[in-house]
């Protein structure tokens, strides 16, 4: 791949199709903008964003739409990082990214000071969007008559887009913290670009007219898949600010006849249950990821929406795609077969001994999306990156068909006894239990097993559960089962919410600390 720059492959991607619609504003009134304006947005507010920041990053806290991609675009027009604040995360998290990376500036709307107040992130300066574009409203004008009439190559040196990107920093986002302080992931043009040229060799032959963008812009499938897929090339992307409404997304997919949803097994589960067939069965695909995909969640869905759900992988630090399922080439119980130029091994744990290609154990990764490292961790960098390899903390396995199939993570495993212990596989148990007894809680999850240190046997499992649960029916349940005697939880305690973060994760952090403080 030639080293350009992001901000290159975005002015190629948006002045060849300046006439067409590239975004959809489903938070906006279904506000359609094509891609003229936007990129003719986007080097507006990029000259403005060079005279008035003179750092490296600029800071942005905006939703999924119009705003949250113009000021994204303008930054790396402008050859500026942009650093997507997690502002769900609470203020010491947001404050802890911006003190890392060294903001001074942040891009924001006066509607999310309103409705954050004193949780906004503590930055320097604060530009609000609508200020600066309805101020430079004649430049926009200009800039997007020049996108339609001039060569790409003569639009961006007039701009002064850089051409070239390779291994500089193009985005900067923070590990959402699900399991301690967010890390500061860096990932370069070349990254970026690789995994998207990777996410077209795997779905771009569908010919997919739309994609759903409601994942925050500061997770990693927002970032690429629902932000710069759509700017360089892809489907037009329809937006809504949050993935917490199902109604409302119900009523977006439908009324724009969005093709292919990439969401969570948490929300895509609530989607299903308030959104409905007649909302949501002209989708062509579903793709999950984030989390595992339980077996009962697909089967369900395919049965009530007669929409195929496929499981696919990833994580910040391959920016974010490694595997993905699709049509003609997907396999129950796997996140499919790794994208185009990506590498996967497993080690064992303790030694870091290379196995055989099939046997499990910690998954290793390496490809041109891989990251470089951490921002100044350079300690926590050396941990992860070996001779090039990324050093997950997902346990798995390729099978001879070139399937990858994850086992789980790490940090939902507890050693009790000697013997490592699935936090997801007794979650699964208990939800077919509870299924099977008619039960289910309206929030977005039922129950999350997690574990406090145990002083004879190192750890024990605890049970955090949104639903009522009779302790002694559910140990008997998974008795009946066929669980091991290990693996039943010795603690069951009802909260008025189980944890989750604004990624659709569960919050392995608070949810463990939950279950300490009881």
């Amino acid at each position: 791949m030639k080293a350009e720059s992001l901000g290159m492959a975005c002015v190629r991607g948006l002045s060849r199709r300046a006439t067409r619609v590239v975004l959809v504003d489903g938070g906006m009134g279904g506000r359609q903008l094509k891609a003229g304006l936007l990129l003719g947005a986007g080097l507006a507010l990029a000259r403005r964003i060079k005279r008035e920041e003179t750092g490296s990053r600029v800071g942005i806290v905006l939703p999924p739409g119009a705003g949250g991609a113009i000021a994204n675009l303008a930054c790396v027009l402008a050859g500026k990082t942009p650093v997507n604040l997690n502002f769900t995360s609470g203020r010491a998290a947001s404050d802890s990214a911006i003190r890392q990376s060294g903001l001074k500036t942040v891009i924001t709307a006066r509607a999310m000071e309103e409705k954050l107040g004193e949780h906004f992130p503590a930055a320097d300066r604060k530009l609000d969007l609508g200020n600066m574009l309805q101020e430079g409203k004649p430049e926009v004008l200009a800039w997007s008559i020049l996108a339609l009439i001039l060569p790409t190559g003569l639009l961006a040196q007039l701009a002064g887009v850089s051409r070239e990107g390779g291994d500089r920093e193009a985005g900067l986002l923070f590990t959402s913290g699900s399991t301690g302080e967010p890390k500061g992931v860096v990932l370069t043009h070349r990254n970026i670009l690789s995994n998207l040229t990777q996410i077209e060799g795997v779905l771009g032959d569908l010919k997919l007219g739309s994609v759903l963008g409601c994942l925050p812009l500061f997770h990693s499938f927002g970032f690429t898949v629902t932000l710069w897929w759509p700017l360089t090339g892809g489907p037009k992307v329809v937006t809504y600010p949050s993935p917490l409404d199902p109604q409302a997304l119900g009523a977006v997919i439908a009324e724009h006849a969005v093709d292919l949803v990439v969401t969570t097994p948490t929300f895509l589960r609530t989607l299903m249950r308030r959104a409905g067939q007649e909302k949501l069965e002209k989708l062509r695909m579903v793709v999950t990821g984030a989390e595992k995909l339980p077996d009962s969640l697909r089967r369900e869905f395919e049965q009530k929406i007669g929409v195929k759900v496929y499981e696919g992988y990833g994580m910040t630090e391959g920016s974010p795609v490694i595997a993905v399922n699709r049509p003609g080439a997907q396999k129950e119980g796997t996140v499919g077969r790794p994208v185009r130029g990506v590498e996967i091994r497993t080690v064992e744990e303790e030694t870091g001994k290379v196995l055989l290609p099939g046997e499990a154990g910690i998954l290793e990764f390496r490809g041109p999306n891989i990251f470089p490292g951490y921002l100044e961790r350079p300690d926590l960098t050396e941990k992860v990156l070996r001779d090039g390899w990324y050093h997950s903390a997902d346990f798995g396995r390729v099978d001879a068909d070139g399937f990858l199939t994850i086992e789980g993570r790490r940090a939902r495993f507890s050693k009790i006894g000697g013997e490592m212990v699935p936090h997801g596989l007794v979650e699964e148990h208990l939800l077919a239990w509870l299924k099977s007894k008619g039960v289910f809680h309206e929030g977005l999850q039922e129950l999350m097993v997690t574990s406090v240190e145990d002083s004879k046997k190192g750890e024990s499992l605890v049970v955090l559960h949104s639903c009522p649960i009779n302790p002694t029916e559910a140990e008997k349940a998974l008795r009946d089962a066929g669980v091991p005697n290990l693996w039943i939880p010795k603690k069951f305690i009802q909260v008025k919410a189980v944890p989750i973060l604004a990624s659709g994760k569960l919050d392995l952090a608070a949810g463990r600390k939950m279950a300490q403080n009881e």
